[in-house]
Parts: structure tokens; C-alpha cells; sequence
């Protein structure tokens, strides 16, 4: 009796070693598991900043690229041809850069740009202007070309291309070309017309 009473004992023993054992073995698997999450969230973390860093800079460097693209654009251009440049960039931007809720406000943000004929052209007086039917339209970039002055007179090519959807589809790229007449004396576009569709800036240099 007391030999089986010893086995059982020395039976119970061993299980509780091994549950024991178990128990240190998971502890430590779980901390050692712990341990690397721990060493990867800190890992991430200076990646994360290294990128960020390296974002920054990529920013300041392509800030100065385009800076100096402008200045070399702009360097032999006279103060007729960069007012030409600007006046147009902000129309095309303003007419080609809208979403439903913000198509109406292109009323009031090309006032000043263009002339009184061309405003009330785009914006008859007495109607109604709608809304874009649920269009979203994005510019991707406005080339202009300018051409000889005669008086107070310049005209130019601008090669516009830009994306638009409607509602939930998909994003449609097209790109236009317009000629647009710009007045030097009152630093405002008068004639804006639009030549056609599939145009690239290298079909008119």
C-alpha cells in the first residue's frame, strides 16, 4: 500500500514538473515573442522617421527643382509674357480644378483674370449656371506659348491636359489646346478658344 501510494506520489510529482516546466516554457516563449514585437514597433518607428526625413528633404529638393525650372522658363521672358504666363495658369487651374460642390465657385474666382465680354460669355447674366452633374475635374498641367505682341495684344497656345470623373467612375485624362488672346494693358484674357482634343505639347513647338 505504501509502494503504491509512493508511485502515485512520485507520479503527481512528474506531472506537476512538466506542467511546471511547460509553464516556464510558454512564459518564455511569450516573453521572448514580446521582446521581438517590442524591437520591431522600435525598428518601425525609425524607419518610419528615417522616411519622413527623407521625404522632407525630397519635398525641399523638388521645391528647388521647380524653382529653378520656373526662373530658367521665365529668365528671357518679358514682364508682358510672365504676366501672360500667370494670368492664364490661374484661369486654366480655376476653370479645370473643381469638384460638385465647388463648380460654382469658379464664378467668382476668375473675376479680374478674364475681361467683361469673355466673363459674361462663360457667365450669362439673367442664367441659370447649374451645377457640374456630379463631375470631379483635376489639372494636371498647363503649358503656355506665347506668341508675338502686336500692340496691346498677345496671343498664345496653352496645351491643357487635366482628368475628370463623374460620381464614383473612373478618372478620364484629356488633354486640349487653346488659343488664348491676352490684353497687355489691362493684364486680362479676352479670347479663349478651344482648337481640339489629343494635342501634345511637342504637336506645337
Amino acid at each position: 500500500m505504501k509502494r503504491g501510494l509512493i508511485v502515485i506520489i512520485s507520479v503527481i510529482g512528474v506531472a506537476l514538473l512538466v506542467a511546471l516546466y511547460g509553464n516556464i516554457y510558454q512564459h518564455s516563449k511569450i516573453s521572448k515573442a514580446n521582446n521581438t514585437i517590442s524591437q520591431v514597433k522600435k525598428d518601425k518607428q525609425k524607419v518610419s522617421k528615417k522616411l519622413a526625413t527623407a521625404n522632407r528633404e525630397n519635398d525641399v529638393l523638388n521645391s528647388q527643382v521647380d524653382n529653378f525650372k520656373t526662373y530658367q522658363n521665365n529668365k528671357d521672358k518679358s514682364q508682358s509674357e510672365l504676366n501672360f504666363n500667370n494670368v492664364a495658369n490661374k484661369f486654366l487651374t480655376t476653370m479645370f480644378t473643381f469638384e460638385p460642390e465647388t463648380y460654382s465657385n469658379r464664378k467668382d474666382s476668375i473675376k479680374g483674370l478674364i475681361s467683361t465680354d469673355l466673363y459674361n460669355q462663360y457667365f450669362p447674366k439673367n442664367t441659370n449656371y447649374g451645377d457640374a452633374n456630379s463631375v470631379t475635374s483635376k489639372l494636371d498641367n498647363a503649358t503656355i506659348y506665347t506668341q508675338a505682341k502686336q500692340g496691346n495684344s498677345m496671343k498664345g497656345l496653352a496645351v491643357v491636359s487635366f482628368e475628370s470623373k463623374s460620381g464614383d467612375n473612373d478618372w478620364k485624362k484629356e488633354t486640349d489646346l487653346y488659343q488664348l488672346t491676352f490684353d497687355t494693358s489691362t493684364n486680362q484674357l479676352t479670347a479663349v478658344q478651344n482648337l481640339g482634343s489629343s494635342f501634345k505639347a511637342s504637336d506645337v513647338k
